[in-house]
C-alpha cells in the first residue's frame, strides 16, 4: 500500500496522460490555434524514454509524444513536462532546453542516417500555489545588453499555468479532467469545488482497460488530502451515484489490508531467499515457511507482477 501512495503526482500524471487520447485532449486546449490546427491528432503516439535530470525525478515528470504535422509527411515532437513543485522555477527554461537536447541526441543515435532534426514543442504543465511569473524565453536569462546577440539561443516553451483556472474551466477527456481537478485540489486551490467536480465526473465515468483509474483516483485523494477531505470526496461520490468499491473510507481500509497482506508475503519470500543463500534444504524451508520450491517460484512471480513492485496502479 505504501508504494501506491508514494510519488502520487507522478503516478497520476503518467497513468492518465500516457493515453494518447487523454494527452490530445489536454494539448489541444493549450496550444495556439495555428499549431493546434496543423497537428494530426489522430496520429499522436507516446514514445519511450524519460529525459529528466536524475536528481529532479521526484519533482518532475515528462512524456514525449510524436505526431504528424502539416500537409506533408512531417513529424514533430510534443514534450510535456509536469512540474510537481508548488512554486515556479526561473531556471525551468534552462533545464527544458537540456531535455530537448537529450531528445535530439537520442534521435541522432537511433536514426544515424537522418539529416534533419525533428522540431520539438516543449510544454510545461504547472499546478502550484503561486502563479508563474517567470519568462518562458531562454534569452531572458541573459542580461538585456546581450539578449539580441546571434550567439544567444532562440528558445521558448509553452506554459500551461493552471493556477488561475477555476474548476469549471478544466478541459480535456474525462480521466484527464478528473486528474487535473484532483491536482488542483492537492495544490490547495478551490479544493472543495475541485473535489466535488472530480467526484461528479468519477461517478458518471466508465473506466476500463489495463489501469484501474477509479482506484488510482481514490489513492491520489488519500495521499494528498486529510481525512475530512477524503470523507467529503466519498460523500460526493455517493451523492452523484458512484457505488463502485463502496464507501471510500472502507475502500481505503481494504487497500490498507491488501498492503499488509502483501508485506507479509514479501517477508516470507525474503525469508526463503535467505535460507536458500544459506544452502538450507527445501524440506527444512517448507517446514519453516510452508513453501516448497514450486510455491516459492509461484509467489516470486506473483509479487514480481504486482503493481506495487512496478509502480503501475492497476
Amino acid at each position: 500500500m505504501a508504494g501506491e501512495l508514494d510519488h502520487p503526482h507522478d503516478r497520476l500524471f503518467r497513468a492518465v496522460f500516457t493515453d494518447a487520447g487523454e494527452a490530445a485532449g489536454l494539448l489541444q486546449g493549450v496550444l495556439s490555434g495555428e499549431l493546434r490546427e496543423k497537428v494530426h491528432w489522430d496520429s499522436l503516439k507516446l514514445l519511450d524514454g524519460t529525459f529528466l535530470d536524475e536528481a529532479l525525478r521526484e519533482s518532475e515528470s515528462d512524456l514525449l509524444f510524436e505526431a504528424g504535422y502539416g500537409d506533408e509527411e512531417d513529424q514533430l515532437r510534443l514534450y510535456l513536462l509536469f512540474e510537481h513543485q508548488s512554486t515556479p522555477d526561473p531556471w525551468m527554461r534552462f533545464r527544458l532546453l537540456k531535455y530537448c537536447c537529450r531528445i535530439w541526441e537520442a534521435e541522432r543515435r537511433d536514426e544515424p542516417g537522418r539529416s534533419e532534426l525533428r522540431p520539438i514543442v516543449p510544454l510545461v504543465f504547472y499546478q502550484g500555489r503561486r502563479g508563474w511569473r517567470h519568462s518562458t524565453e531562454f534569452a531572458d536569462l541573459f542580461s538585456p545588453a546581450v539578449r539580441g546577440w546571434r550567439w544567444v539561443p532562440r528558445f521558448a516553451h509553452v506554459l500551461v499555468d493552471q493556477t488561475g483556472l477555476e474548476p469549471e474551466g478544466v478541459e480535456g477527456g474525462t480521466r484527464g479532467r478528473i486528474a487535473q481537478l484532483l491536482m488542483m485540489a492537492a495544490s490547495g486551490r478551490h479544493a472543495d469545488a475541485a473535489l466535488e467536480a472530480a467526484a461528479r465526473l468519477a461517478a458518471t465515468g466508465i473506466f476500463s482497460g489495463a489501469v484501474n483509474h477509479f482506484r488510482l483516483f481514490v489513492l491520489y485523494v488519500m495521499a494528498t488530502q486529510d481525512e475530512a477531505a477524503v470523507r467529503a470526496f466519498d460523500e460526493a461520490l455517493r451523492r452523484h451515484g458512484r457505488e463502485q468499491g463502496g464507501d471510500v473510507m472502507s475502500y481505503a481500509q481494504q487497500l490498507l489490508e491488501e498492503g499488509r497482506e502483501e508485506g507479509v508475503l514479501r517477508g516470507k519470500l525474503e525469508a526463503v531467499e535467505g535460507l536458500l543463500r544459506a544452502e538450507v534444504t527445501w524440506s527444512v524451508i517448507k517446514a519453516a515457511t510452508g513453501l516448497d520450491e514450486a510455491g516459492y517460484r509461484a509467489l516470486k512471480a506473483r509479487l514480481a507482477a504486482s503493481p506495487r513492485q512496478h509502480g503501475n496502479p492497476t
